[in-house]
């Protein structure tokens, strides 16, 4: 069995993001499944898994997934004689982890320009 085309138009259905994201909820709320939500919506289980993959990954909201981690303990300021230059604090510590799993970590005062300019060219 094919599909058959009539005038140029497919019978194959195609979902809207916020169809999408309903139906992955509605897998994840209690008492459903993965099985259950597919079967009410006509969907394949395998279809299911790559929209929860964009989900993850965040292509399918445009949000990627970010987590906070406590800033490293601060190591004691060492001891200076006149001749040394006092070292610059480090206020904070940026790390960004891609979709890929590579992480990038900006340590230090970021201006907030900068930050911005690499954060849109990650998209």
């Amino acid at each position: 069995m094919g599909y058959e085309v009539l005038s140029g138009v497919s019978k194959r259905r195609s979902w809207t993001a916020e169809e999408k994201l309903r139906i992955l909820a509605q897998a994840a709320a209690p008492g459903s499944s993965v099985k259950l939500a597919c079967q009410a919506h006509g969907v394949s289980s395998g279809r299911f898994y790559t929209w929860r993959k964009q989900f993850r990954s965040g292509e399918l909201t445009g949000f990627v997934p970010v987590s906070v981690v406590a800033e490293p303990p601060s190591i004691p300021a060492p001891v200076l004689t006149k001749e040394e230059p006092a070292p610059t604090p480090a206020p904070g510590l940026v790390e960004v982890e891609l979709p890929s799993g590579v992480r990038l970590r900006i340590s230090g005062e970021v201006e907030t320009v900068a930050l911005r300019r690499i954060l849109s060219a990650l998209r």
